[in-house]
């Protein structure tokens, strides 16, 4: 009696409306695709044609393998190569199949995708069940469930219970084979999948009928039966109807036997079925027979034999002239009856030889395919201990990143608190030069007052005294009255063009350097230049700059036995410049920081105060110097704003 083999229905089922639909669908975004959508749409179109066509699947399969891997997509690669050894598989290529899902399920492990590779694994146990290594199978299948089942995939996990149900049966293991059927029919009812039912209910029929209960064998092949009616799976009620007619006949019933029988043969006409119609055809015949109705029965006979040898189904053959043999012994013709025998014995003698051809190729397939899986576990291997050699590189490598990264940190920390220190330095030295610029300016404010009141004492007091003498005298001279005014005159002038020249204020820095340059030149002692570049104009800061250049005259006067000096005053866009240069002795820059004087302070602190920069080029034992005093402009600009 035919088994209905669950897992192949599974996997053959499918609408022709719905495929066809699907496959139209998929070549039209076929043409317009790019990347990995034209990858995944290969691969799926390779899925549809799997079976229908395989052929025209192994052509989409083969270009989405060659595209996933020039692109190394690894998961699409996977996808590829599982599509492919299914067409394969489908053609009985199994050899084939194998070089493309064993690859397929390496890949999926790598990846880490578990369903996908469950179901590589679901695949190779069909594939090693058809080249009759069914411990090998069994494997698989049993490594798959463990994956369905952490996965919680209820129909896969009813798919693979079938699966090994099929194996079990063939090894003879009826009583474990209703275990698994009945645990697979439960979750396909926990599923409401009405076809895994119907279908459980088939396998079910087939396995109680070599256990020789013929009546649970005909229960379960009537309900499959109808269940499959109903469902309007029409493609699978041959195989049913010929169980229950095989269930029925070994009952007695002959009758229900041959009505089941005669309607399988009209489906199998329909489906042209040749291989089913010519089985079914011999087991009518093998009803006849046993009913005497031997014309009928070598009429089916011959039809089936004639069936099975236009496909060359040799076993169908030979069991068609076992079946003429005993027609022609029933009807007496024993010498038809021993010629039919001695074809069924050549036939039998044929499959037999064809049978250790096909164990010894089975053999060194099965020799091929372990050391395949060796040259797989070792490569397997190898690919672990690359793992490992790379992350203990990439732990070297994080751990040193990490103290480079530590190392940084102790830079950055070290180099921030050197530079808290220096500023630090820079404020206390800024805060002692604060203190210094602030001594210094009250210093010049009590020297410029002492200043002031001993040019009082000494120029006016001795003329005041003079000036009363002559006064109280009763015959004043005028003469020498109008003398002494004119001196007070003088010294009053003096006076106030010290404390701040009238002409500074009226006419502007460069007509006050001109003015003073005059009053020097007098002496006849030196000669006073005044040069201008460019307008000059100072705002309030000209009384600061005038002191500055008064004061360093002053140092020339005293100490740089000097001839000639040279102000220039020269106007750039961003800044003004004042220099002033004589061709007296040189000097040590060096000494004017270590001088006990308050000239040179003054200098620097009436400098600070316009943020100007002072530059002195002098070297001892050479003759001249040269002051430059650089003023920004914005801080001139500032001044005037201000004021």
């Amino acid at each position: 009696m035919r088994s209905l083999f669950a897992a192949f229905l599974f996997i053959f089922y499918l609408p022709s409306f719905a495929q066809n639909n699907a496959i139209d669908s998929l070549q039209v975004l076929l043409s317009s695709a790019k990347g990995q959508d034209k990858i995944q749409i290969l691969i799926d179109l390779c899925w549809e044609y799997r079976f229908s066509n395989a052929d025209s699947a192994r052509i989409y399969g083969l270009e989405a393998l060659e595209l996933a891997r020039n692109g190394k997509l690894k998961e699409l690669e996977g996808d590829a190569l599982h599509n492919l050894g299914i067409t394969h598989e489908a053609q009985g290529n199994y050899q084939e199949a194998l070089k493309y899902e064993l690859p397929a399920l390496e890949i999926r492990k790598i990846i880490g995708n578990d369903l996908k590779t469950a179901n590589t694994l679901n695949n190779l146990g069909i594939i090693h069940d058809e080249l009759g290594n069914q411990n090998k199978a069994l494997e698989y299948y049993f490594e798959a469930r463990k994956i369905y089942e952490h996965l919680g995939d209820k129909s896969k996990i009813a798919m693979v219970i079938s699966n090994i149900g099929i194996v079990l049966k063939a090894q003879g293991e009826y009583v474990k084979v209703i275990g698994y059927y009945h645990e697979a029919l439960s979750l396909y009812k926990e599923l409401k999948n009405e076809f895994g039912i119907a279908a459980c209910h088939a396998n079910l029929s087939s396995v109680f009928y070599f256990t020789q209960s013929y009546d649970s064998a005909l229960y379960y092949a009537l309900l499959s039966t109808d269940e499959f009616r109903s469902q309007n799976v029409r493609q699978f009620l041959p195989t049913t109807l010929s169980n229950s007619a095989q269930a029925y006949y070994k009952l007695g019933k002959t009758q229900e036997a041959r009505k089941s029988l005669l309607e399988a043969i009209k489906l199998n006409e329909e489906f042209d079925n040749k291989f089913d119609l010519s089985e079914v055809l011999l087991i009518l015949a093998s009803v006849y027979r046993t009913e005497n109705e031997t014309k009928d029965a070598k009429e089916t006979a011959l039809r089936g034999l004639s069936i099975a040898e236009s496909i060359q189904a040799k076993k169908l053959v030979m069991d068609a002239h076992l079946e003429l043999s005993s027609i022609e012994e029933a009807n007496g013709n024993y010498f038809a009856s021993l010629k039919e025998l001695k074809l069924y014995n050549m036939q039998k003698d044929s499959i037999f030889e064809q049978d250790k051809i096909r164990q010894m190729a089975e053999l060194q397939t099965q020799y091929e395919t372990e050391k395949k899986e060796k040259e797989i576990s070792l490569q397997k291997f190898k690919l672990s201990e690359q793992a490992l050699k790379i992350e203990r590189n990439q732990a070297m490598i994080f751990g040193m990143i990490i103290l480079f990264v530590l190392l940084l940190i102790v830079f950055i920390l070290e180099r921030s608190r050197g530079k808290l220190k220096e500023q630090k330095s820079k404020a206390l030295q800024q805060q002692a030069f604060q203190k210094e610029l602030t001594r210094s300016v009250i210093d010049l404010q009590e020297r410029e007052r002492s200043r002031f009141s001993q040019d009082l004492h000494d120029g006016f007091g001795s003329l005041i005294t003079a000036l009363k003498f002559n006064l109280e005298n009763p015959n004043p001279e005028k003469p020498n009255t109008e003398s002494l005014f004119n001196q007070i005159y003088d010294e009053i002038r003096n006076v106030s063009f010290a404390l701040w020249p009238q002409v500074l204020k009226r006419d502007g820095i460069v007509q006050a350097f001109r003015e003073l340059g005059e009053r020097l030149n007098k002496s006849g002692k030196i000669k006073i230049e005044v040069i201008t570049h460019g307008f000059i104009d100072l705002g309030e800061s000209e009384i600061i700059v005038y002191r500055i250049c008064q004061e360093w005259l002053t140092n020339i006067l005293k100490y740089g036995s000097a001839s000639k000096i040279t102000i220039q005053m020269i106007s750039h866009p961003e800044e003004l410049i004042f220099m002033i240069e004589d061709d007296g002795n040189g000097f040590d820059t060096e000494s004017l920081s270590l001088g006990k004087g308050n000239g040179w302070k003054n200098i620097q602190s009436r400098a600070h105060i316009l943020k100007a920069t002072l530059d002195i080029d002098s070297q001892r034992f050479n003759k001249g110097t040269t002051l430059t005093l650089t003023i920004p402009k914005i801080i001139e600009d500032t001044n005037r704003e201000v004021a």
